[in-house]
């Protein structure tokens, strides 16, 4: 079996699995990570579980990096073929009820990106695949970024994060809140990820994410024609000891590269984010 059809079959059985505990949410047993708002529920554990149990079947000699339940280490090599996981990203909206803005994300890396990856949307029946070379795909049919070349009108997510992560994304994304066209947090990355992929977001911002976050959703972006960075506009790769996050349609990157530059001047290329 592909690798993309690996994952295709892997991203369906877990949303099949995501929505059938949605609809009993209130019996699901929750938990708190790091802080009291992040947090963890018995759902999580089990997707990610039935997917590292996939994987350990027919890939065993690969690296297993997932969000919960000791696989959040890196991986000492970061070029090492690794499988990267997040159960449910957007746990908060999956307890809270907030549809339908969480999803599966699983993804495949070599060399530091990823190479085929997918996400899944399980309340609206949605799954985005892609190939590193091949492009993007929603339900089987291509998707490709929007041609919108003006920040003015462009729709930004600003992922307002954690508390500890909060001061410093007012601080740095203040410029971007004020000149972007429409401003929105959905709390869960895979969701404008895959919406810039399919042209209905254009820019995504992040002062601090995980692999798992944005493996998945970083290749769609890319194969959909867009483009991905750190802050400071240096390539994005996982593993590496880094935090923030670009994802755009391209067309506005470089604007809001600007923009980000004169808001924070000393975030020049070669720093840490």
């Amino acid at each position: 079996m592909a690798d993309i059809d690996f994952i295709r079959d892997r991203l369906q059985e877990a949303a099949s699995l995501v929505a059938t505990r949605y609809a009993e949410r209130d019996q699901v047993h929750v938990t708190s990570k790091t802080e009291a708002n992040d947090l963890l529920t018995e759902v999580d554990l089990a997707v990610q579980k039935l997917l590292v149990d996939r994987i350990r079947q027919s890939y065993p000699n690969d690296v297993i990096v997932g969000e919960e339940d000791g696989y959040n280490q890196f991986p000492e090599d970061p070029s090492v073929r690794a499988w990267v996981l997040d159960p449910i990203d957007g746990t908060q909206n999956f307890v809270r009820g907030l549809f339908p803005t969480f999803g599966v994300s699983v993804a495949l890396a070599e060399g530091g990106l990823p190479i085929a990856g997918g996400v899944a949307l399980p309340l609206v029946q949605q799954v985005y695949l892609a190939q590193r070379g091949a492009g993007a795909y929603r339900n089987g049919a291509r998707v490709h970024v929007s041609d919108l070349d003006s920040l003015g009108l462009a729709r930004i997510e600003i992922d307002f994060a954690t508390q500890p992560d909060r001061e410093e994304t007012l601080e740095r994304f203040a410029r971007i809140i004020v000149e972007g066209g429409q401003v929105r947090c959905h709390c869960a990355a895979v969701v404008p990820l895959v919406s810039i992929a399919a042209g209905e977001m254009d820019v995504y911002l992040h002062v601090s994410l995980n692999p798992w976050d944005y493996a998945a959703g970083q290749l769609l972006v890319e194969e959909a024609g867009g483009r991905t960075s750190r802050l400071d506009g240096r390539p994005l790769r996982l593993f590496e000891k880094a935090r923030g996050v670009l994802a755009t349609n391209g067309r506005v990157h470089d604007a809001v590269l600007q923009t980000l530059r004169e808001t924070h001047p000393s975030a020049s290329p070669g720093t840490r984010q």
